[in-house]
């Protein structure tokens, strides 16, 4: 019985076979490039547009390699049953054994592209790093962070801890950026300032409030004021520049008006929540 499953398996891995099944694997690679490619050149054109097209990317390239394997099975190798099963025994015991890693970040890649607990597009925190989600793949995903370094994180350990999403699929997320002044010092007028700054800078979304929150805490050994700017960015990517342009604007400002107003401490800026 086994010869004869052997000699089956021989025959079905024929050159033919063997050469039209490249070509399919060839022809679904160019298709995912293509997708890939398309879906980016729309992004560029149309900005607002670019998180929900590249977040569709993962479920379409799942389908297309889903699709081609069925195919080169169904279609080009056709084998009998007594072949199937036993490949799919023998393949079940090889990947139980020596891929138990690989299959749980499978999984977890699996469930997030149909629950996820985030897309392309977003900045997550998640394990000391902090960064937009630039790939999506089923075993793994890729960060950018602020510092250009891009971060393969296994798929797997987003299910074993928390994420924080600072956008959750929008193009804007809130920036908190913290300002520290010496007391005393004119409370009510720097809060005005810092409002001001926050909606003149060019990469404050308007259409989103913008807060300044006052708290009092202590600077190695001296009491200072907090002003703690909450603005929202018209783009995730310029988290970073946004919350530089306003902590300028508004330092600027504040000197300009009266010298008490000189920072005793500068927190650093563009802490996402």
């Amino acid at each position: 019985m086994e010869d004869q499953t052997l000699a089956q398996l021989l025959t079905l891995l024929s050159f033919r076979h063997l050469v039209e099944a490249v070509v399919v694997i060839a022809f679904a690679a160019l298709l995912v490039r293509g997708v890939r490619f398309a879906l980016d050149t729309l992004a560029e054109r149309y900005p607002r547009a670019r998180l929900q097209l590249t977040q569709g990317f993962p479920a379409i390239r799942l389908l297309i390699w889903v699709a081609t394997i069925v195919f080169i099975a169904m279609v080009i190798v056709r084998p009998p049953d007594s072949v199937m099963f036993a490949l799919l025994g023998s393949l079940s015991l090889a990947v139980g054994l020596a891929a138990q890693d690989g299959i749980r970040n499978l999984i977890a890649g699996v469930v997030m592209i149909f629950n996820p607990p985030f897309r392309t597009g977003d900045m997550i925190q998640f394990g000391g790093h902090y960064g937009e989600v630039v790939r999506l793949d089923l075993s793994a995903t890729w960060l950018r962070t602020f510092d250009d370094n891009t971060v393969m994180i296994p798929n797997a350990e987003f299910l074993k801890g928390a994420v924080a999403n600072s956008n959750s699929g929008a193009l804007d997320e809130m920036v908190v950026i913290p300002i520290d002044l010496p007391w005393p010092c004119p409370v009510a007028e720097a809060r005005t300032i810092a409002a001001d700054a926050a909606r003149a800078s060019p990469y404050c979304y308007l259409k989103k409030p913008v807060n300044v929150v006052v708290s009092q805490r202590q600077e190695l050994g001296q009491l200072v004021v907090r002003l703690t700017i909450k603005a929202y960015v018209v783009d995730v990517r310029l988290e970073r520049v946004m919350a530089s342009d306003i902590t300028e604007r508004t330092l600027e400002a504040l000197a300009e008006r009266q010298p008490t107003f000189s920072p005793a401490v500068q927190a650093a800026p563009g802490t996402a929540e």
